[in-house]
C-alpha cells in the first residue's frame, strides 16, 4: 500500500508515519510538505491512501482533497487534522475516515482496518499493482509507455499522436479510448483534440476571443487551445 501524508508540521507527518508502520510494516509513506508539492507529484506516483491535513498553509485540505477524488478517483482520503469541524466536506469528497490530533495508535490502526475491510470487499486482487504504463499500437508492435512521459496527445487524420518527452508515437486508437483510459491518472480532455497530462501543464494564459491556451513541459512553441466550456474545470484542477 502507497500513502502520501501531506501535512506542513513534520513532527506530525513523522508521528503519524510512525503509527502506521507499527500496523503495516510494509506501508510505503511518502511526507508531503504542502500542497503545492502534493500537486505536483499527485499524477506523477501512484497513491492508494491520501491522509491530508486541514491547514496546510498554502492550500486548502478541502481543496486538495477535492482535486484528489478527482484526479485519483479510486484513491481513498482520509483528514488529519486538529479540526473537528469539517464532517460535511469529509463527507462531501467521500473521505474513508477522520482522524483527529494528537494521534492515536487505536485510532490510526481503526482507518488502516476500514481501509483493508472496505478494499477487501471491492477489489480481491488489491496487491497487484497498478500499471503506470499504456499500450500504443504502432508499427506493428505494441509499445509500453510510461504515463509519467507521456506529455499530450492530439487527434489528427483519424489517429492519434502522443507527445512524450523523448518522441512521438501512432496511434489508430480514438481519442475517447485514450480519454478514458486515462481519466483516472491526471489527464484532462482540455479540447476535442487535445488530452493533456496536467503534470505537464507549464503555463495557461489568455488567447483569442475570451479563450485560454496552455503551453506543456518541452513544447514551448505548442499553443493548445482550452474550450470555453472546459476552463473552469481546467483551473480547478490545477487550483488556480
Amino acid at each position: 500500500m502507497r500513502i502520501a501524508i501531506i501535512d506542513d508540521e513534520k513532527p506530525a507527518r513523522s508521528e503519524l508515519e510512525f503509527l502506521i508502520h507499527e500496523k503495516d510494516p510494509q506501508a510505503e509513506i511518502t511526507g508531503i510538505a504542502s500542497g503545492e508539492e502534493a500537486l505536483e507529484i499527485l499524477s506523477k506516483e501512484p497513491f492508494d491512501l491520501f491522509l491530508i491535513d486541514i491547514n496546510l498553509g498554502d492550500i486548502s485540505g478541502t481543496t486538495l482533497a477535492a482535486t484528489v477524488r478527482k484526479l485519483v478517483p479510486n484513491a481513498e482520503i482520509v483528514f488529519a487534522t486538529a479540526y473537528n469541524t469539517y464532517a460535511e466536506k469529509a463527507f462531501e469528497v467521500g473521505a474513508l475516515s477522520y482522524l483527529l490530533k494528537p494521534y492515536s495508535a487505536e485510532k490510526v490502526g481503526q482507518m488502516l482496518d476500514r481501509y483493508a475491510q472496505k478494499k477487501g470487499q471491492s477489489s480481491p486482487e488489491k496487491a497487484m499493482p497498478a500499471l503506470a504504463k499504456i499500450p500504443v499500437n504502432m508499427d506493428k508492435k505494441i509499445i509500453m509507455l510510461d504515463l509519467q512521459d507521456i506529455v499530450f496527445i492530439e487527434t489528427q487524420n483519424r489517429m492519434c499522436i502522443i507527445h512524450t518527452r523523448t518522441g512521438e508515437y501512432h496511434d489508430n486508437a480514438t481519442m475517447n479510448h485514450f480519454e478514458a483510459k486515462l481519466a483516472d491518472k491526471g489527464f484532462f480532455r482540455i479540447q476535442k483534440s487535445y488530452l493533456v497530462n496536467l503534470a505537464h501543464v507549464a503555463e495557461i494564459y489568455p488567447w483569442f476571443n475570451n479563450s485560454y491556451c496552455v503551453k506543456m513541459d518541452g513544447y514551448p512553441k505548442e499553443a493548445l487551445p482550452v474550450s470555453r466550456k472546459q476552463i473552469k474545470q481546467l483551473k480547478e484542477l490545477l487550483s488556480i
